[in-house]
């Protein structure tokens, strides 16, 4: 009884779900920052993260650089392929952390253009 009572909820919520588009009207959205108070704080707040993060990945460009040199003199297999991880973690990390906020820009894009 249990199973009929959950497929016919389904049903119904189904053709309330299909039927909503014909009646529903047209809904515009148009996000912005532009009336949110403490919008310098958040900015300031990202940059100083994005920035910090720019420092650890550079970091662990530096560490995996030194353990990778370390490695081959000493001929450490596993000290090789741990600091081949940290260049590329340290690599990618920055390269996210660069390319990040303009993804985020080109997203909103289409949006801010149909804005009045």
């Amino acid at each position: 009884m249990r199973r009929v009572l959950v497929a016919w909820s389904v049903c119904l919520v189904t053709i309330g779900a299909a039927a909503l588009p014909a009646v529903a009207e047209d809904v515009e959205v148009h996000p912005s920052w532009d009336n949110m108070p403490g919008v310098p704080v958040i900015q300031r707040v990202l940059d100083v993260i994005a920035q910090a993060g720019l420092a650890s990945s550079v970091g662990s460009l530096l560490v995996g650089g030194g353990m990778l040199g370390l490695g081959r003199i000493t001929g450490s297999m596993g000290s090789g392929n741990r600091a081949a991880g940290y260049i590329l973690g340290g690599g990618g990390g920055a390269f996210v952390i660069a390319v990040g906020a303009k993804i985020v820009t080109w997203l909103i894009a289409p949006s801010t253009v149909h804005a009045t």
